[in-house]
């Protein structure tokens, strides 16, 4: 569902930064998410109208970056927020009304296989690393985590991590041990392509998967080495480009918080109209979200 300023008539986005947000909700009762005080463990936090007594005194609310919020009437989806500030309207201050926020950081799966038999009849062990965040809200909620109230990390690991394990158990078959061994790229981007679907259905995106390593049997151990070695070049060559890529997203990171630091006073002083800080401020705060969604993963 595409996000607009109006959802249904039930909440309305009233500012694209907390900062301006919050000086216009100046003494109101606003809800925000409590990811800080479970320590990251959640990826979700729930408010139900029925189960929390000052609801209905509640005026809005807000998302964080890296948060979206979605909005449930009696099981039904209503909108889904970005970052932001909104005002809740009284028509969603009665029971059936929820308030969903969902992390979008990136969390890491570590796996690893049983003996699997390759094309040419040979049992082989494999472990890696995948990367996965929330990237439709809307899906996660209504096919992963339904009526519960808390889902954590280490759940949507233990579960998803089934899945990957059974895609490079499927994909590994179709390979003979030297070739697993010299065309590991390979292996990890057929991997990567059996679990986009699934990922897509359950709201997730494989960010990436690494192929860590092989468990052979002893008379490929040198064939083994050969690509350790081999690979241990190659991953300091990339880790290299990553840093100086990484350099740069901080710079442009900075940049664009300045910008939107700019365009607060530039509005609180008068200076500009509440449609052109609308605009700076989608305009702004849409970039930063893409950069901070490429900073260090959970």
């Amino acid at each position: 569902m595409a996000e607009t300023d109006k959802f249904g008539g039930l909440f309305r986005k009233i500012g694209d930064t907390i900062h301006i947000g919050a000086k216009k909700f100046k003494g109101k009762a606003i809800l925000s998410s409590k990811f800080e005080e479970s320590s990251g463990e959640s990826l979700i936090h729930r408010v139900k109208a029925e189960e929390n007594d000052n609801f209905r005194k509640i005026d809005g609310f807000i998302v964080k970056e890296p948060e979206n919020a979605v909005l449930l009437q009696s099981g039904v989806l209503i909108g889904v927020a970005g970052s932001g500030i909104y005002q809740l309207e009284k028509s969603a201050k009665h029971p059936g009304s929820e308030i969903i926020w969902v992390t979008k950081r990136e969390f890491i799966i570590k796996w690893g296989t049983p003996g699997i038999y390759t094309s040419d009849n040979v049992m082989v062990g494999c472990w890696g690393i995948s990367r996965m965040r929330i990237v439709n809200p809307r899906n996660f909620i209504m096919n992963v985590v339904s009526h519960k109230q808390y889902y954590s990390g280490n759940e949507l690991k233990n579960w998803v991590k089934q899945t990957i394990i059974a895609a490079v158990k499927h994909v590994m078959t179709r390979y003979t041990v030297p070739e697993l061994l010299k065309e590991r790229r390979s292996l990890e981007i057929q991997t990567r392509s059996e679990l986009g679907p699934e990922s897509s259905r359950w709201g997730l995106e494989l960010v990436g998967l690494d192929i860590g390593g092989f468990k052979v049997p002893e008379e490929y151990e040198t064939l083994l080495t050969y690509e350790i070695e081999k690979q241990i070049i190659e991953t300091r060559q990339e880790l290299a480009e990553e840093r100086n890529q990484l350099d740069e997203v901080s710079e442009k990171i900075k940049k664009f918080e300045l910008m939107l630091e700019q365009a607060d006073e530039m509005f609180l002083a008068g200076k500009i109209s509440e449609k052109r800080y609308k605009e700076l401020t989608d305009k702004y705060s849409s970039k930063l979200a893409k950069l901070k969604a490429q900073e260090t993963p959970l």
